[in-house]
């Protein structure tokens, strides 16, 4: 089979949902190191989408592609389907139109849902709390948006609020295409972030009251360190070297970095002596496996002049470090979307939301020697 019709098959696995083998895009696959290059733009014609800032992001590693799902809500947007950056052949494309407004509605058992079979959850802020489990091949989303009450941002849920009487973690089946609501309540993230522990195979929630995991069968959350240190606004990334999720960021604006280590059941701030990166919050963050090491994007500004800067965070030495050359010219601003493509061996970087169109970057970090 030819280059060309291996990613034909490739994109329309990934549009359905069917796993397939991945292929290697050249656009990705070449790039030079230390540099963040912009590999897509959207355009007329292609699907369109404003990138919601205060929206999260996951890698569905068996399709290879970079998954967008939250809203900025507030009552005005109602952006609710998940969104698929195919890394094959470097296309966006949607799981469903988002439902409207007018499909939202409360169960009889008191579940918020949202469009014509009320299978799907309404707009949700989402923020660092999106994550995709590999053993189970679902996007898992521990989030309830307390945005939506009455009287803060809108009213057009006055009606509905008060037949809400559950709040569960929701799950994405990535080859089904199908939501489903945990039973009972699930741990609110809210604006907070959680990580997937791949070797416990343990969703990780972490907020101001401590650390929760998701696991267990039938799986139920469970409260296992009853001490937080940060507000709003964090980001997490599981550190498969080390073992541990490392946390940062908080709307405190700090440069301080924490730990948990699920074997010792150990949540740290970490002493971190010299360099560290500006303080800052709601910051993209993730695990790069070829480095051992956290990637962490944060702005400077300087007077009128901002921009973003790469830094790499070594648990095992408690240390950060600038990557040279990999700024880019610009700040993220609220930013959940940075995601590792363990094919390609790059990070990827969805921007846009600030009046700028959605935009997909790429670094390929180069180890050292």
């Amino acid at each position: 089979m030819s280059h060309a019709a291996l990613l034909l098959v490739f994109a329309a696995c990934a549009t359905t949902g069917r796993a397939a083998e991945p292929v290697l895009n050249p656009a990705l696959a070449d790039l030079e190191a230390n540099k963040w290059v912009q590999v897509h733009e959207q355009k007329k014609g292609e699907l369109v989408f404003r990138r919601q800032p205060h929206g999260g992001s996951c890698f569905d590693t068996k399709r290879n592609r970079l998954v967008l799902f939250g809203s900025d809500t507030h009552g005005k947007d109602f952006t609710n389907s998940p969104l698929f950056f195919s890394t094959s052949d470097l296309k966006w494309s949607r799981a469903y139109e988002d439902d409207p407004r007018t499909s939202y509605d409360v169960t009889k058992d008191g579940l918020a849902v949202a469009g014509k079979n009320g299978s799907h959850p309404w707009a949700t802020h989402t923020f660092g709390s999106v994550v995709y489990d590999t053993s189970r091949d679902e996007m898992v989303v521990p989030i309830f948006d307390d945005h939506l009450v009455p009287g803060r941002f809108t009213d057009s849920f006055k009606d509905l609020w008060p037949q809400i009487k559950r709040k569960p973690t929701w799950t994405y089946q990535l080859e089904q295409g199908e939501w489903a609501a945990l039973p009972g309540d699930g741990v609110n993230c809210f604006p907070y972030c959680a990580a997937y522990d791949s070797d416990r195979k343990v969703v990780v929630a972490v907020r101001p009251d401590g650390i929760h995991e998701l696991g267990g069968e039938p799986r139920a959350w469970k409260r296992v360190v009853k001490k937080g240190y940060f507000g709003w606004h964090t980001n997490c990334a599981y550190d498969a070297k080390h073992k541990a999720v490392v946390v940062f960021g908080s709307n405190e604006n700090r440069d301080d970095l924490a730990v948990y280590l699920p074997k010792t059941a150990e949540y740290k701030l970490m002493p971190t002596a010299g360099t560290r990166p500006p303080k800052d919050q709601h910051n993209p963050m993730e695990f790069n496996p070829d480095l051992g090491k956290t990637v962490l994007l944060v702005k400077r500004a300087e007077g009128d002049k901002k921009n973003t800067e790469t830094w790499l965070y070594d648990l095992g030495a408690d240390s950060w470090e600038r990557v040279k050359g990999a700024d880019l010219p610009f700040a993220c601003g609220m930013n959940y979307n940075m995601e590792f493509d363990p094919v390609h061996r790059v990070m990827l970087l969805v921007t846009g939301g600030d009046g700028t169109p959605t935009r997909v970057w790429a670094l390929r970090l180069k180890p050292a020697k």
